[in-house]
């Protein structure tokens, strides 16, 4: 009955479920930690989804392939677009949760434009290199689901970084550039205003190292899908 709404609902829950646990657990107001979490968990599913399911984009348009003569870039668009929707819904949730708790905009929420911009380029390489090596090794997309469980831990998406630093342990925070990521997207939905320079420079660095192992990627095995298939 509620169709792709399936998607908001999970998500909704899944904010509520880990949210008071985890907020308790590490003695956090809900007020601001569950804002910090949503924004975490978007940007976390949209980036787990643009490996797990971009690195499906050829293997499960075999027939298509084989069949009709696209360019093989448009079945990675397809893709692309559909995480990219999924993610656009969830981003829904942060609207709620962000209206419910009051979390204050500016106009400094402007520089999460930039953010997503990036965080899309990303997803959009991370879609093409998975799609690509998936179809050559079939296990890639589930040897990165394991490596995702494993950074999902190390990274500060239900956690605040400061937690580390307090610890003396920034370096595992600041050597992640999956932190960067979100934090170009969570400062300026959450304080609106832009995240560090470090911040962007990272991100900036990580998305272009993806786009030339894509571009490598794509050189190698381009010719060689339909017969990889």
């Amino acid at each position: 009955m509620l169709g792709v709404g399936w998607i908001l609902v999970q998500l909704v829950l899944t904010i509520l479920a880990v949210g008071v646990v985890y907020g308790n657990l590490l003695g956090q107001d809900l007020r601001t930690f569950l804002p910090f979490l949503t924004v975490g968990l978007v940007v976390w599913a949209f980036l787990t989804a643009a490996i797990v399911e971009g690195g499906q984009a050829l293997v499960a348009s075999e027939g298509y392939i084989k069949q009709i003569g696209l360019p093989i870039h448009v079945y990675i668009l397809r893709f692309f677009v559909s995480v990219s929707v999924t993610a656009a819904i969830n981003l829904a949730a942060y609207a709620l949760v962000a209206a419910i708790y009051r979390v204050p905009l500016g106009w400094g929420v402007l520089w999460a434009i930039p953010g997503f911009a990036l965080l899309a380029l990303t997803g959009l390489f991370l879609v093409t290199i998975f799609a690509h090596v998936n179809t050559r090794f079939r296990d890639a997309t589930h040897l990165a689901g394991v490596a995702l469980q494993v950074l999902f831990y190390v990274t500060p998406v239900i956690w605040p970084a400061a937690m580390l630093r307090d610890r003396r342990l920034a370096w595992i925070v600041d050597a992640n550039p999956l932190y960067h990521l979100l934090e170009i997207i969570r400062q300026p939905l959450l304080s609106s205003r832009p995240a560090t320079v470090e911040n962007y420079v990272v991100g900036l660095a990580f998305a272009a190292v993806l786009g030339v192992f894509a571009a490598v990627i794509v050189a190698s095995y381009s010719r060689r899908i339909v017969y990889l298939l």
